[in-house]
């Protein structure tokens, strides 16, 4: 196995994991918003919460490192000067620098205010507020739209 195959193969699973992580914040970001049973929202964010720190956010910095290590590597492209790969890396400086802590920062928040209202026993005015905003889903639905962009990207090279 050459070196550009073993880059290749090691971004190929960081991919994976970024996109494993991704569905695994989603679903139940997604199934917690649509629930009006208090226990099955607090348990939907906790979900998404514990998958976005432990899958998530690795696989998404893991395929940035292994990507630009991979591109710095090979020979036959530069990863400043080539349009088509700076094009990738913005995207996903976006998606690592902006929309993931969009995300985290709202998923916090909506969680907190959950468990404050499982503590009173009943869905406070505050998280109703929260959870009719929907941020955090919003940033993570952006997040998963930006994958096709970069993959048709990188597979294109425009």
């Amino acid at each position: 196995m050459s070196e550009d195959e073993a880059f290749r193969l090691v971004h190929i699973l960081a991919l994976f994991v970024y996109v494993a992580g991704m569905g695994a914040t989603i679903l139940p970001l997604t199934r917690a918003w649509n629930s009006d049973d208090l226990q099955e929202q607090l348990f939907g964010f906790q979900a998404a919460a514990r998958y976005q720190a432990g899958v998530l956010l690795p696989g998404i910095i893991l395929v940035g490192v292994s990507g630009a290590i991979w591109a710095i590597r090979s020979n036959q492209v530069d990863p400043i000067e080539t349009g088509w790969l700076l094009a990738v890396e913005a995207l996903y400086l976006v998606g690592l620098f902006v929309l993931v802590p969009g995300m985290v920062a709202g998923l916090r928040r909506v969680r907190l205010l959950a468990l404050h209202a499982r503590k009173q026993g009943e869905i406070t005015e505050e998280l109703a507020e929260t959870l009719a905003d929907r941020g955090p889903l919003v940033f993570a639905i952006i997040l998963l739209l930006l994958l096709p962009v970069q993959t048709a990207l990188a597979v294109i090279q425009p």
